[in-house]
């Protein structure tokens, strides 16, 4: 833990936040934000749900706001480094975080983390849904998920399977996939800094499978390179209509992920409604619905009030599955 301390404490001097004075806001709060470019860290690596939202969102918010939304990425130790960045940034509304669903679960897995994740953070708005997908490679013999888990049975000690680290949503899929089968022999996790440095390894058949983010293995699945053999949601979803939803095999599977925007706790009230309100009208926007469902994903605004309440109910809930 020391060691990862320093290393957040490196990248927070890196980052060097230039203060901007309360009073800038006007008396409204609101009539001269921004003055300056808005920096939204991105706690994981390009090409993941959680990059390309945040790019796609800061190309709206860039027109919208007349200055420059500049998407940065800061990856390591579960998304940590990246998060404690925002959270010990000026509470300015200049340094944002497009956060995923290892805000609610790190806290119940890492108990030494450097922040608090409901005390030093702002809620502005959900971003989206993130369906997962079950995925083999293309050369893959296993077709379907009753044949992968039939060939998971039939294997017991060669089965591999990819994630980004404990209590990572990829790993937390797969411990539910474990659950709904009745159980399943040994596997080895192999870890990964996220979804798009484990898909060489997928494709190529160097590991059996993943339960993946369906936005960051869509390209690959259309492109024929990966398999799709269930959607982890309840429901069939609705840009790939004929991959079944992994309920219609293990009766009440249900996992999702999600993203939203932070910002840190104190920012004023203002800021975070005026962000609030133009993240809403971005995901409103026709182009922005179709890229997000092109990927898999599922738009959702939520106010302030509701995405805190959100983060708080999973952690309660990742806290009660993880108890078991």
């Amino acid at each position: 833990m020391r060691r990862l301390l320093n290393v957040i404490a490196a990248s927070a001097v890196m980052l060097s936040p230039v203060v901007v004075p309360l009073s800038a806001y006007g008396q409204t709060g609101q009539t001269a934000y921004p003055v300056k470019n808005i920096r939204v860290i991105v706690p994981s690596p390009t090409g993941g749900p959680s990059d390309i939202v945040a790019r796609l969102l800061g190309d709206k918010l860039s027109q919208s706001l007349g200055k420059q939304v500049v998407v940065d990425n800061r990856v390591g130790a579960s998304q940590i480094i990246g998060s404690h960045i925002v959270a010990k940034a000026d509470p300015d509304g200049y340094t944002l975080l497009q956060a995923a669903a290892n805000m609610s679960i790190n806290p119940v897995t890492l108990p030494d983390m450097p922040f608090d994740a409901v005390k030093d953070f702002a809620a502005v708005s959900m971003t989206h849904i993130t369906p997962y997908v079950f995925a083999v490679s293309a050369q893959s013999p296993v077709k379907t998920l009753p044949e992968l888990i039939k060939f998971i049975k039939a294997n017991p000690g060669k089965i591999t399977y990819g994630a980004t680290g404990t209590g990572s949503p990829h790993q937390l899929a797969t411990l539910l996939m474990v659950q709904g089968a009745g159980g399943l022999p040994g596997m080895t996790e192999v870890q990964y800094k996220g979804s798009t440095p484990a898909h060489p390894d997928l494709i190529a058949n160097r590991i059996t499978f993943m339960i993946d983010p369906l936005a960051a293995a869509s390209p690959h699945i259309r492109g024929g390179l990966l398999r799709a053999l269930a959607v982890s949601t309840p429901q069939r979803n609705p840009s790939f209509p004929d991959v079944p939803a992994a309920a219609e095999v293990l009766p009440g599977y249900d996992f999702a992920s999600w993203g939203g925007v932070f910002a840190p706790a104190g920012t004023p009230r203002a800021v975070v409604q005026k962000l609030n309100a133009e993240i809403g009208t971005a995901l409103a926007s026709p182009d922005i619905r179709k890229r997000f469902a092109d990927m898999g994903l599922v738009t959702k605004h939520s106010t302030p009030e509701e995405f805190g309440k959100f983060l708080q109910s999973e952690i309660a809930r990742w806290r009660a599955l993880l108890k078991k």
